[in-house]
């Protein structure tokens, strides 16, 4: 999930506050279309550095030879400017809260001392706003496309930190792919019918 490569809001970085699993219903109130994304870019930035990070977003596309996909997040060293080798991003994560800490971890990583990282830009859906479940753009085809079209019994568990994601006809064949598809230790179901 990672690219080459200033918060907004308390609302866009919170995560999900998800008791429990909802059923199918509500999940499709929630859930955006698979289709389509919006570029945020953080507060503070010079209408240059706004500029350059979106230009740099199609080309990661290009670089990548596919979509860009939600949620996604552009960190950067304001230390070292955005044409540097600390310029990373995460994409297809659950929420954009995952992928911020996933980019300015990568951009971290790059820095040779300290830690001075922060995030550029955002990728979400069209007319995001936050709803209690989120899923990355892979996940929420998938619900579209493979679990509403499942019948009888039907679990979807996702890694909140790490995006992967499994479609599954038990709790436990759901969370253990899920576990399986990252090494992820935070599996979850969010969605059972």
């Amino acid at each position: 999930m990672r690219l080459v490569g200033a918060i907004i809001g308390v609302g866009l970085m919170a995560a999900p506050v998800l008791a429990d699993a909802v059923d199918e219903r509500a999940a499709r109130k929630m859930l955006f279309s698979d289709r389509g994304h919006a570029v945020q870019v953080a507060d503070g930035l010079s209408e240059t550095d706004a500029a350059t990070v979106r230009a740099i977003i199609p080309l990661m596309a290009e670089q990548l030879r596919q979509p860009v996909r939600y949620y996604a997040a552009i960190a950067w060293s304001p230390e070292n400017g955005l044409v540097h080798e600390s310029l990373q991003g995460a994409m297809n994560h659950h929420t954009p809260g995952a992928a911020a800490r996933a980019a300015v971890a990568a951009c971290n990583a790059q820095l040779a001392t300290g830690t001075g990282c922060e995030v550029a830009a955002w990728v979400v859906p069209k007319r995001y706003k936050r709803h209690d479940l989120s899923l990355s753009v892979s996940a929420t085809a998938a619900f579209n496309g493979t679990y509403r079209k499942t019948d009888g019994p039907k679990v979807f568990a996702i890694s909140p930190a790490l995006g992967s994601w499994s479609i599954a006809t038990g709790e436990a064949a759901a969370l253990a792919d899920c576990a399986a598809q990252s090494g992820a230790a935070d599996c979850e179901v969010v969605i059972r019918d």
